[in-house]
Order: structure tokens, then sequence, then C-alpha cells
């Protein structure tokens, strides 16, 4: 996925189950700033924000997607 072109509010999967939205691109390109949504191995992590690589990034998440659906993929 080319995470340089990923819009602020952008809703994805990574490749955990998370669900988060995009907070901001990093300057390089090569990060995108994230904050968690849902998080089913961690609910820690809900509201917090992380740096991604596309290596994490699976695909966008669809409207009513949420974690517990992660497995039906």
């Amino acid at each position: 996925m080319d995470i340089g072109a990923l819009a602020k509010g952008s809703v994805l999967w990574l490749e955990d189950g998370s669900v988060v939205e995009v907070v901001k691109p990093s300057a390089d390109g090569r990060t995108v700033r994230v904050r968690y949504m849902e998080s089913p191995f961690d609910e820690a992590q809900v509201g917090t924000e992380a740096d991604c690589t596309d290596y994490e990034i699976v695909s966008y998440a669809g409207p009513g997607d949420n974690a517990d659906s992660a497995s039906a993929r």
C-alpha cells in the first residue's frame, strides 16, 4: 500500500487485526501516524497513537468493520 497517498481520517486494518485511523503521514513518506480505534489483543492501545509502516497495513477498513470481524476475513 502506498502510505504516502493515505489521507487523514482514512480507516485501516493492521496485520494484528487492529482498526486504526490515519492522523497524519510522515514527512519522509515511509510511515504514517495512526490512532488505534480497536485492538482485539491489547485494549490498552485504543486511543493511543503509533507510527506504522506499509508492512503493518493490510487494507482499508470498510463501513461497519470492526476488530471482531477480522477473523471472518
